[in-house]
């Protein structure tokens, strides 16, 4: 007769062998009160972090918020898509339809696409917006992780 195993003791004694850290660092829900140079408050204002002096901020929320920066990606581009598609050519050989138009929309759809992509990814900061922040190992150091919905 074969012995049955219990799952869930064979998962409790794994999960209490595990070596999971004591240390875990406070994710905190900050209010960003100033622009340039970002910063952001803490308790309901008893703390000020201020961008590169307390607060750091992470690389892919800097990232998102650059996003656009020159506004290519929502006036530049959406303008060359059009010019694009407006592209309506014939071959000379007799007037036959040419696909080069066709061909010019699935691009043009697809770069729209990644475009409008992009375009969601970006996050706009404004006065009021709520931040993620995390504690660092040093003392009185955070981190910006992203915004709060």
């Amino acid at each position: 007769m074969q012995n049955k195993v219990d799952l869930t003791s064979v998962l409790k004694r794994h999960i209490r062998l595990c070596k999971n850290p004591t240390d875990l660092k406070a994710i905190n829900i900050a209010t960003v009160v100033k622009l340039e140079p970002l910063t952001v408050s803490l308790y309901e204002g008893k703390v000020l972090l201020r961008e590169d002096n307390e607060l750091y901020i992470s690389e892919w929320f800097r990232f998102r918020c650059n996003i656009d920066g020159a506004k290519w990606l929502s006036e530049k581009v959406k303008e060359d898509l059009q010019n694009a598609n407006a592209v309506k050519e014939t071959h000379s050989n007799g007037g036959a339809p040419c696909q080069m138009p066709n061909a010019i929309t699935c691009l043009a759809d697809a770069i729209d696409c990644v475009a409008t992509e992009l375009l969601a990814l970006k996050c706009d900061l404004k006065l009021g917006d709520y931040v993620a922040v995390g504690s660092l190992e040093q003392t009185d150091r955070y981190i910006l992780l992203d915004k709060v919905l």
